[in-house]
């Protein structure tokens, strides 16, 4: 049989594949180049990134686990707890020990254990600012069967733990709210303009309000540490080493607690249907707020408690403002306390004295300075005839304090200028610097600031009404309150604070917060004097006599304010009560101020006021 030659090819298919030869030659070159690729990437791991992977496979095996501290206590003036911790259970978790392949079904399988849903859990974890190992806690106050069923399913749970954390507790409920405030989460701004860089962590609590944010740098501790091993579900398997936490300080504000109580109480009792009233007892002496109310109120609690995002809601939707401290930041006229800036002014400028006569005929016929055929009615409450300067105080006449500002006739008032110089000499619209976060600074209202706002000149009309605290004069009720302990502590304006003291966790005083002068008004003796006179007949009067307390002389200024809303059948605007003084009247160690919203003058708020200071010197005396 003869040969058949093969051409060079001859080893090729018809349908195009390489023959044998071939394919093992194109084999090898791919071999070649996969283990070439094989040997960078080896190489790779093991040089450039082994130092990164072997940090990172150590660091999931040996966790680095925060030891929250406890937050300081508050107590009141007589050791009384006003804001403590309370052992609870937290959920939390671990993203670097959630499994990548069971993610959904752990995230699933805890959310029914909780009542939710992934997507909520999903949308609290996107909160861990990019650390994976940092717990992230999603529920507090865990019951302890669920902790428990947490606890016994934790291998089928891997990145979920269980702790044991501190939650604050405020055991008087809404008593206190505006003066201790509450602990909220701070918002991705707050935290990152600011907490992150103390050293917070994404989910702690801090001071959102009250003494809890004035005094949030002591009540926070400082936060341990325990080194652990774990294993590959992140679960501790043995301790390597611990930095204790420092709990926080303590701290002791001059508050007491029984007459917050009384005071609350009395306070609850007066107030009409949808209204607000605020009450600022202080020793003048030295500042210290002896109790404080502003009503309605909250019970701070809520924003401690797990799913109460509906209650926190309705608190923020609620057309009252249980939020809001009226007793530092309502601004109102402060109506006829003013006229105590106005006595004084008028004193020290030598524009009365005690025996200047002023003539109330019920209002003073006030010529339009444009138009000598129109005038205006400014009315005093009565027709309360000749009067001096002791009088035209008890009686709180608005004839005589609006000749004193803006004269009348021949008689030269102090004008609008000197006013306003004696209004902020006082303490009027400026802050009181009190520690509670949130103060506002009211109005003392001047030619220029009228024409910068309406585009108008002022006139004498203007200045009638701001010696009455009407028109556009606002002030705080603690503002109010300022200017009465001045005039009890002749003539030196102290700071207003709560804070009493700080001691750390072993009981150790570290700080007292002193009593802080801020000016001397300067005023000559015998203006203070008069002044004092003239308050203390306030009492002495027929129409408020019978408020008198036995054995104690009450000095008091009261205050009727107009504000905008419906007019009554007569005519008049509502209005706001108002009261403001201090007791002993020769010795003070209280000053009061009351504020009622929609009170309807001396006859509402001077009863409460009276009725309080009663609880105060009883309870003082121990009866």
């Amino acid at each position: 049989m003869s040969s058949v030659p093969v051409s060079a090819d001859a080893g090729a298919r018809p349908d195009g594949w390489p023959g044998l030869r071939s394919r093992s030659n194109l084999l090898r070159v791919i071999l070649v180049v996969a283990f070439g690729f094989l040997t960078f990437g080896l190489w790779r791991l093991q040089v450039l990134q082994g130092q990164v992977h072997g940090l990172a496979a150590e660091r999931n095996a040996i966790r680095l686990v925060t030891l929250s501290a406890p937050r300081g206590v508050i107590y009141d003036r007589n050791g009384q707890i006003l804001a403590a911790n309370s052992p609870v259970f937290v959920v939390s978790v671990v993203e670097a020990d959630l499994p990548g392949e069971r993610r959904v079904e752990v995230l699933d399988r805890l959310a029914r254990l909780l009542g939710t849903n992934r997507d909520a859990l999903e949308r609290t974890l996107e909160r861990r600012s990019g650390d994976l190992f940092t717990p992230v806690p999603l529920r507090s106050h865990l019951p302890r069967s669920l902790a428990l069923a947490l606890e016994e399913d934790g291998w089928e749970l891997p990145g979920v733990r269980v702790t044991v954390e501190s939650a604050r507790e405020y055991p008087e409920g809404d008593l206190l709210a505006h003066v201790l405030g509450y602990l909220a989460q701070p918002t991705e701004e707050e935290f990152e303009q600011k907490y992150q860089r103390q050293g917070y962590s994404v989910s702690d609590l801090v001071g959102a309000s009250g003494v809890e944010a004035a005094y949030e740098s002591v009540l926070r501790g400082s936060d341990g540490a325990r080194l652990v091993e774990v294993d590959a579900g992140g679960r501790p398997l043995r301790e390597l080493g611990v930095v204790p936490a420092i709990p926080g300080c303590n701290v002791r504000v001059s508050i007491d607690l029984a007459l917050q109580r009384s005071v609350t109480s009395i306070l609850k009792g007066k107030l009409q249907p949808d209204s607000s009233g605020v009450a600022v007892l202080s020793d003048p002496r030295n500042g210290e707020i002896l109790a404080l109310v502003s009503l309605p109120t909250f019970d701070a609690n809520v924003f401690s408690r797990p799913d109460a995002d509906n209650e926190i809601a309705a608190l923020l939707q609620d057309p009252s403002l249980p939020l809001f401290n009226r007793a530092v930041a309502g601004q109102y006229p402060p109506g006829s306390t003013f006229k105590l800036a106005v006595a004084i002014g008028a004193l020290q400028e030598g524009i009365a004295n005690r025996n200047t006569r002023i003539r109330s005929e019920g209002g003073l016929r006030v010529p339009n300075p444009y138009d000598p055929a129109l005038s205006t009615w400014f009315p005093d409450w009565a027709v309360l005839g000749d009067l001096n300067f002791i009088q035209g105080l008890a009686l709180s006449s608005n004839v005589y304090f609006a000749t004193l500002a803006g004269g009348f006739g021949d008689f030269q008032g102090l004008g609008v200028d000197r006013v306003a110089q004696y209004a902020r000499l006082v303490g009027y619209g400026a802050a009181t610097g009190i520690d509670l976060p949130g103060e506002e600074v009211g109005r003392v209202p001047t030619p220029s600031w009228k024409v910068s706002n309406f585009g108008e000149g002022w006139l004498t009309g203007d200045t009638y009404n701001m010696a009455i605290g009407q028109g556009f004069v606002l002030a705080t009720p603690l503002q109010v309150a300022a200017v009465t302990d001045a005039i009890a502590n002749n003539g030196t304006v102290m700071r207003p604070h709560v804070g009493q003291g700080v001691q750390d966790h072993e009981g150790r005083t570290t700080r007292v917060v002193p009593a802080e002068t801020i000016r001397l008004l300067g005023l000559r003796p015998d203006v203070l004097q008069v002044i004092r006179e003239g308050m203390v007949s306030t009492l002495e009067q027929d129409r408020l006599r019978g408020l008198q307390i036995p054995g104690v002389k009450v000095a008091g200024k009261t205050g009727t304010a107009e504000y905008v809303g419906p007019r009554d059948a007569a005519g008049n605007l509502p209005t706001h009560g108002w009261f403001t003084g201090f007791a002993p009247a020769e010795v003070p160690q209280v000053a009061i101020t009351v504020f009622l919203e929609k009170g309807g003058g001396p006859g509402d708020a001077t009863p409460v006021a009276i009725e309080m200071l009663r609880d105060y010197f009883r309870l003082r005396d121990g009866r």
